[in-house]
């Protein structure tokens, strides 16, 4: 899938996520790969409980219709964290206040006793490669307004906040238990410029 001339981008991406982590920082023995046939059973049962195994298929699914990328993070084959890369940019709010839609980074979650150690930024760096390597000259995310460690991380991570107003997100959350629960959070939408030349999208500024 990555293009020619993109693997030294790959290793730079890589030396970027290691140098986020926090304290006992894991970045280096985590593996992060897009979602298999085989690891639903797992992941299912082992990584975030408030994402049932439907939920997991129906990403597998439109991940092998080419619409999405469901990245999960390994250690040890022991899934730890996960996130979405939506080719095709945000739906619902965010897409309302968006000129140029570019690849969405989307439900980005780490495993509680993992986070700040580097697992995020391993899975953003990973996201960062791939647009690349479609030829995408940014990424974006919303990140709620006071998850002032998110916006930390993200920040670190060259993202900027756009010239798009705060907004709401909400819905409902399908539990591993089989129960839905309903979330809503405000918002703000951010960009990561790639500066890669011969784009497919271009950054909303």
């Amino acid at each position: 899938m990555i293009r020619a001339g993109t693997r030294a981008i790959g290793r730079l991406v890589d030396k970027m996520a290691s140098s986020i982590g926090g304290a006992e920082d894991v970045s280096h023995l985590v593996d992060v790969r897009p979602l298999r046939n085989s690891e639903i059973d797992v992941v299912s049962s082992r990584l975030n409980p408030a994402r049932n195994e439907a939920t997991h298929e129906s990403r597998l699914k439109l991940q092998n219709d080419g619409m999405l990328v469901y990245l999960i993070a390994w250690i040890d084959e022991m899934p730890v964290g996960h996130g979405m890369l939506l080719w095709d940019g945000p739906t619902g709010t965010p897409k309302q206040h968006i000129e140029t839609p570019c690849p969405y980074v989307e439900d980005l979650w780490v495993r509680g006793d993992l986070r700040s150690r580097g697992v995020g930024a391993r899975i953003l760096a990973e996201m960062t490669m791939l647009a690349i390597s479609h030829g995408y000259r940014s990424v974006s995310l919303s990140v709620g307004i006071e998850n002032q460690r998110a916006i930390t991380l993200y920040e670190r991570m060259g993202y900027e906040r756009a010239r798009v107003p705060n907004f709401t997100l909400s819905g409902m959350v399908a539990m591993a238990s089989g129960e839905t629960q309903f979330w809503s959070e405000r918002c703000q939408y951010m960009l990561k410029s790639l500066d890669f030349s011969g784009s497919k999208g271009s950054m909303n500024d």
